[in-house]
């Protein structure tokens, strides 16, 4: 029986930390949808609310793994610095520690959510309960969410050119999508920014897995958690409310206040670039010509859909808007993946000889680099 060396069971530690930062994802997805829900519904009543505890849970829960994982490739990396060329990209810090770039932005996103999330305390008690979202603490508190949805997404693109390593990119980008409705309330009208990440994040992940189906399935899943949140939120709102003996706001709705800004339309433009992109491959086009293609007619196509959900007049300025971010946006979503797929085994490899990432049998690229 082999003994698993110190190296394979920090390989193992950032494997299962890589879904703990998943994890933390979901709970901050739907943490926020309970919270905003419970102002809506409710009303603010106490700073130590269930959904305020799950939204900080979330930052906990990543800053202790990237902690761990931070000190276990440590003691590889001191034990055997050569090791550092088998394993995905890591980084030095303070000539000390040795750190998976994922694992440190998240532990970065993280530190900055909970210090937010003292300045939010801090803020309650000497101002009272926010009139808008948009107060100082929240934005911080946003910006620091998105930085471990940054450092997942990174996290995962570090396991390298296989299976695991794409469901976690999947996952994470569907998952941040949901939660940066609420990181995007400053940046209204809501169909200009929303069109432009969702396209960055589309082709980002055409372009880590190049592999047909898993655009697709980064709307499927985003469509899924839309339906959960849907359902979740006033539901969980009205239970939590009835344990603590409160009564409900008059005359509310009952609909969900945060995922009814989800864009629906999102897994249909997710199937529109899945296909476009085959298509275009098929045709012999390149990524330089056929990703800003696609990108632009999706981005037209998304804000048509977009606007009437979200009760919006048609506007073209804000139409021709979208449309343009979105041409620009999925170009660089495209060129953001060309450097996570550098993250993987042996991209720590200093010298030039690294091998490069052999793809599993059967996947056929959606588009050559």
């Amino acid at each position: 029986m082999t003994t698993p060396t110190t190296s394979d069971r920090s390989d193992r530690a950032e494997l299962v930390g890589c879904w703990l930062l998943a994890v933390a994802l979901l709970a901050t997805s739907f943490g926020v949808v309970w919270d905003v829900q419970w102002h809506d519904d409710v009303g603010p009543d106490t700073f130590f609310t269930a959904p305020h505890m799950l939204i900080y849970a979330a930052p906990t829960l990543a800053g202790l793994t990237a902690v761990v994982v931070v000190l276990m490739r440590t003691g590889v990396w001191r034990a055997d610095p050569d090791s550092v060329a088998a394993t995905g990209r890591s980084v030095t810090v303070l000539r000390v520690f040795r750190a998976p770039v994922g694992f440190l932005v998240a532990g970065i996103g993280a530190a900055v959510e909970l210090v937010y999330g003292m300045i939010d305390l801090w803020w309650h008690t000497v101002y009272g309960f926010d009139v808008t979202l948009n107060s100082p603490p929240h934005v911080g508190l946003s910006l620091g969410g998105l930085t471990i949805c940054v450092g997942a997404v990174l996290a995962f693109a570090a396991l390298g050119n296989r299976a695991v390593s794409r469901w976690g990119v999947v996952l994470s980008v569907a998952t941040s999508l949901t939660s940066m409705m609420f990181a995007l309330f400053w940046a209204q009208p809501f169909e200009v920014s929303v069109t432009a990440v969702a396209l960055f994040a589309l082709l980002m992940v055409a372009g880590v897995t190049r592999a047909p189906g898993w655009i697709a399935l980064t709307g499927l899943l985003f469509g899924a958690l839309h339906a959960i949140d849907w359902f979740f939120a006033p539901w969980i709102t009205r239970v939590y409310a009835e344990s603590l003996g409160m009564s409900l706001r008059d005359n509310i709705s009952g609909e969900p206040t945060l995922a009814s800004l989800y864009p629906v339309v999102l897994p249909l433009i997710a199937v529109l670039v899945e296909v476009a992109l085959v298509v275009l491959r098929r045709r012999g086009t390149t990524p330089r010509t056929g990703v800003p293609a696609v990108s632009a007619v999706a981005a037209l196509a998304m804000v048509l859909l977009y606007t009437p959900q979200l009760g919006n007049g048609f506007s073209p300025l804000a139409i021709l808007l979208a449309t343009v971010l979105g041409t620009v946006a999925g170009p660089l979503g495209w060129a953001a993946s060309n450097a996570l797929r550098r993250l993987g085994p042996g991209a720590g490899d200093p010298s030039p000889a690294a091998p490069a990432p052999v793809p599993e049998p059967g996947l056929r690229p959606v588009m050559e680099a």
